[in-house]
């Protein structure tokens, strides 16, 4: 499938190393409006990839079918609604929009237009992340109590968007997913800007029907993190992604159990084995990618597509609400 990418920035270069290895694209152009990053990608692309500064020189190109959008949130909008305007499918970096608003009109468009739009929320393609919502839907983890999740790193501090903007809408996405749908009924966020504009530093809570979750993101940490914690009535599951053995299962709990008077119950606890699943290494983002041409060849809905973009959405225009209530945001 020949496809245009709009950006090339630190995830951009990424994006355009794993179309080049894929069999299913072919680059076309590279369109990155800095010198200094169009530059790069001139050393890093072959020839036969056009370096342009100009995105709309491949809008009516028949040859295109898709554009492959990495630039920053707030230019993802207009540079969608117009790829896809012309017929074309598009695969957009997360978030996918700065409001509500502007995903139901970007959603719209891709319903008039008949086209595949796909938010590249990697984690839903993650193979460690597939294998504990497998574990979920065949009850190994009983009733979900509450997701507890980390993403901390030293920098880089982003202009365009806050530290949950950028991070906890991995984990907002990955926790639709698992619950097939569900949504939150109430929500706090709490954040700090110690530099620039943006919070770097935000705690977020939801209630879910049945669970809780609690995600911290920050920019502003000595060392990385990256783990999520779910704990079930039956067993409980760690991963984390910074450590080779990445996915640990507990079979560790709270019985209920009848006390000695009638009518009143102890708690006790329940320590079992740890059970570590061997799961092959697969590319997040190369699954990702592949995901959304196999849509656009089949015409299915893409996992992250219109209508869990609604969802996660809603979630990060809440929570970017309680971090401009609450007195010290935005």
């Amino acid at each position: 499938m020949k496809v245009v990418q709009v950006g090339y920035g630190y995830w951009g270069a990424n994006i355009s190393k794993k179309l080049m290895n894929s069999k299913k694209f072919e680059l076309k152009a590279l369109c990155e409006i800095l010198p200094d990053r169009a530059a790069r990608a001139r050393d890093a692309l072959p020839e036969s990839v056009a370096i342009s500064d100009n995105y709309e020189n491949y809008l009516d190109d028949p040859e295109v079918e898709a554009f492959i959008v990495a630039t920053q949130t707030v230019n993802t909008f207009e540079i969608g609604m117009k790829a896809m305007e012309m017929g074309k499918h598009v695969f957009m970096e997360k978030p996918i929009a700065t409001t509500v608003e502007r995903t139901n009109r970007l959603i719209a468009k891709a319903k008039e237009k008949n086209v595949i739009m796909h938010c590249d929320h990697i984690m839903l393609y993650n193979p460690y992340y597939r294998y504990i919502k497998k574990m979920i839907d065949n009850d190994e983890l009983g009733e979900i109590y509450y997701f507890d999740v980390s993403k901390l790193n030293l920098g880089p501090i982003r202009k365009d968007v806050n530290a949950l903007m950028d991070l906890a809408v991995h984990d907002v996405a990955v926790i639709d997913w698992i619950s097939g749908g569900k949504e939150p009924y109430a929500l706090s966020a709490f954040g700090e800007t110690p530099f620039g504009r943006q919070e770097t530093l935000t705690y977020l809570t939801m209630k879910y029907d049945g669970f809780i979750a609690h995600l911290k993101s920050s920019w502003v940490s000595p060392v990385k993190v990256r783990q999520t914690m779910i704990a079930g009535t039956k067993k409980m599951v760690i991963f984390d992604d910074m450590q080779e053995e990445k996915v640990k299962v507990y079979n560790s709990g709270i019985e209920v159990v009848r006390g000695q008077e009638y009518g009143e119950y102890e708690f006790q606890q329940r320590t079992g084995d740890i059970f570590i699943p061997n799961i092959k290494f697969e590319d997040s983002l190369q699954n990702s990618l592949e995901f959304f041409e196999n849509c656009c060849r089949t015409g299915e809905q893409s996992r992250s597509g219109p209508e869990q973009c609604l969802r996660v959405m809603k979630v990060l225009e809440w929570a970017q609400q309680e971090l401009a209530r609450v007195p010290g945001g935005e």
